[in-house]
């Protein structure tokens, strides 16, 4: 049996592919990008077994090759283009394709071959503007009663993926669902040429890495969730017997400032630091925006699913410089 990751090339996928391996299961990484070298030396050592499979995934008869010379039973589905103003409006039609296309060549091909699950991994940017604190209220985000209102061509997209989902499973026999991710951060973040929008805390890890200081145009406010729990929580709900909604977030549950996460990362690199910028200086760490997406409420995955993703800053911290100090050169272009 054998996990088909799309878009496992990616920051999401390659976390994906590590979990499982790890676990021992053979893994398809679909991706049209070669994987990092680093990437393939970690994996080279783990029990489960992997091929990267080249395709373009706006392209239907690549996506179907695939499935058919592999005996998928899970699948992922974390092939995406985030978007910035730039790329919208040069190449929407990238976007598109890959967020919405893509995934419906994958479904069709998923649904042809009995595969048994399919996660869509959707995103906390299908809120947009309804993701926002409206007149006071600051309740969690939940799945159910929070109107999405995206802003951008991603969000747009990533909304529309969740009904391109509900659609067709109730047209074929494929069990499959969408997680809307919270802000997420960790190892194998890289700019593949698909990211508009690097995270804050990789920013500051590569200032770390340098010893140098960070600094930050104000203090944030986010759900900051750790790559590696993410892909923890996506294969316990691939794991499940059973669930009883077709949406679910991802989220450590609890907000933080990068100049938190910022502190407890200068605990393992002596000589970085982080601060608020003075009057007038520029920040050299952007925090894409000037106001933060209210919490992601997890407790629907809790409840349902039996799966809580672990919110300590202290750990996570002690986790990713372990990976930094591993992965020293993987920054570097």
């Amino acid at each position: 049996m054998t996990a088909l990751i799309a878009g496992g090339c990616g920051f999401i996928g390659l976390n994906i592919a590590e979990a499982c391996l790890g676990a021992g299961e053979d893994v398809v990484l679909l991706d049209r990008n070669e994987p990092p070298i680093a990437a393939t030396k970690a994996f080279s050592v783990l029990p489960g077994s992997w091929r990267h499979a080249s395709v373009d995934i706006t392209n239907e008869t690549q996506v179907a090759r695939v499935f058919s010379e592999q005996s998928v039973h899970d699948v992922y589905y974390g092939a995406a283009i985030t978007s910035g103003p730039d790329r919208e409006r040069e190449s929407p039609e990238q976007v598109i394709g890959v967020n919405l296309l893509g995934l419906t060549h994958v479904i069709k091909a998923a649904a042809r071959t009995n595969v048994r699950r399919m996660i869509n991994i959707s995103s906390g940017s299908a809120y947009g503007d309804g993701g926002f604190a409206q007149s006071g209220a600051c309740a969690p985000l939940d799945e159910y009663s929070t109107r999405p209102l995206p802003s951008t061509l991603y969000g747009v997209t990533k909304l529309a993926s969740e009904g391109v989902c509900r659609r067709m499973a109730e047209l074929t026999t494929l069990d499959v669902l969408s997680v809307r991710l919270a802000v997420i951060f960790g190892p194998w973040e890289l700019d593949s040429g698909f990211r508009d929008t690097l995270s804050a805390p990789m920013q500051a890890a590569t200032i770390a890495l340098s010893g140098g200081h960070a600094t930050f145009a104000r203090r944030d406010s986010r759900d900051w969730t750790y790559s590696r729990d993410v892909a923890a929580a996506l294969r316990a709900l691939m794991a499940a017997p059973s669930h009883n909604y077709d949406l679910y977030h991802v989220s450590a549950g609890r907000t933080c400032s990068v100049l938190d996460w910022g502190a407890a990362l200068a605990k393992h690199f002596p000589a970085f630091s982080c601060r608020l910028c003075t009057a007038g200086e520029t920040p050299n760490v952007d925090l894409h925006g000037e106001r933060d997406r209210l919490l992601m409420s997890p407790r629907r995955l809790a409840t349902d699913i039996g799966h809580t993703v672990p919110n300590d800053i202290e750990s996570t911290a002690a986790n990713f410089a372990e990976w930094i100090k591993s992965h020293p050169t993987y920054w570097q272009r």
